[in-house]
């Protein structure tokens, strides 16, 4: 499956780059001009509304269509790798900009990862968890392109918006090398018997190695605009070692697409745009090679930005 995408625009301080703040409107003479789709920013917008609620600033509306790509991209990789056999591989387009502009790029002209590239590291992981949902029932698989037979074990949580256990479970998987094998086949039609339950419930899934998550993901009932957000007051600990600085993200209820950003500088961060149960910390490491520039720890802490769906309306 070749030459699918989903357009999004580049990171704000790529907008800066070639706008005045009075062009920050997508709908902007500047805006439109980097924008060569005639149609791509109707398109932008219909599926943030159909995914999300409306977003309150500029900055949230470029975050937002960032995630609709990231999203488009990995529910059609996901699918297509549950059909191995049917669909051998994917190439979505496209990787980078030749200029900075509205695209289907998943890096832009600067060389700044948008969602949509984070999100291609997970789901191109030669080991893959994923899950395909319809209403309230799930399947859970594990897709294995390495060349040798995979064990780990795939565990789930069923849990509520404050990240509450409703039903848990877990088990132990082998997966042939170049195949895929859905794991666990479940059905919450009687626990999530109202749409009020659906909108306050989600499933947390993680394939594991050891103590360590290879793979991992979030299903939630309804479209995300309906899902019954709760302020997840994300908290950061930033501390330094010698090739490195490791961020560890908390939080206290369920925070959906938390992303970490420095205000001035640009950084690899070694995950990004993920979900977070308040009962996890999430360890996410930046090497000094991949900063733009020297920090110092104290710095980084000043710059760091961390905000998530909730932040994004009103």
């Amino acid at each position: 499956m070749s030459e699918f995408g989903i357009q999004s625009f580049p990171a704000v301080k790529t907008v800066k780059s070639f706008t005045l703040p009075e062009d920050r409107n997508i709908f902007s003479y500047v805006m439109e001009s980097h924008q060569k789709n005639g149609t791509g920013n109707e398109k932008i917008l219909y599926y943030i509304g159909e995914n999300f609620k409306y977003p309150k600033d500029f900055n949230s509306l470029l975050y937002a269509s960032q995630l609709i790509q990231a999203e488009g991209l990995r529910c059609g990789v996901e699918h297509w790798r549950r059909n191995r056999g049917r669909c051998m591989g994917t190439i979505y387009w496209q990787l980078n900009d030749c200029w900075p502009v509205a695209s289907w790029a998943s890096i832009d002209y600067f060389g700044r990862w948008k969602a949509a590239h984070y999100a291609a590291k997970r789901f191109f992981a030669p080991v893959l968890a994923s899950a395909c949902d319809e209403g309230t029932n799930v399947t859970l698989h594990v897709s294995n392109e390495k060349r040798e037979k995979f064990t780990g074990k795939l565990s789930w949580r069923l849990m509520t918006n404050i990240s509450n256990v409703i039903q848990n479970d877990e088990m132990e998987v082998i997966i042939d090398a170049l195949s895929t094998r859905e794991i666990f086949n479940l059905d919450f039609s009687n626990i999530l018997n109202t749409k009020q339950k659906q909108r306050e419930t989600y499933l947390e899934f993680g394939l594991e190695v050891g103590n360590n998550v290879i793979s991992y993901g979030t299903v939630l009932f309804v479209k995300a605009k309906h899902f019954t957000l709760l302020d997840p007051q994300i908290s950061t600990v930033v501390t330094e070692e010698k090739d490195k600085f490791i961020i560890e993200v908390s939080c206290k209820a369920f925070a959906r697409f938390i992303e970490l950003d420095l205000e001035n500088a640009d950084a690899l961060f070694s995950d990004n745009i993920f979900d977070l149960s308040a009962t996890n910390i999430k360890s996410v490491e930046v090497k000094k090679e991949n900063l733009s520039h020297d920090l110092t720890l104290d710095a980084l802490r000043k710059q760091l930005i961390v905000h998530s769906l909730f932040d994004t309306y009103e």
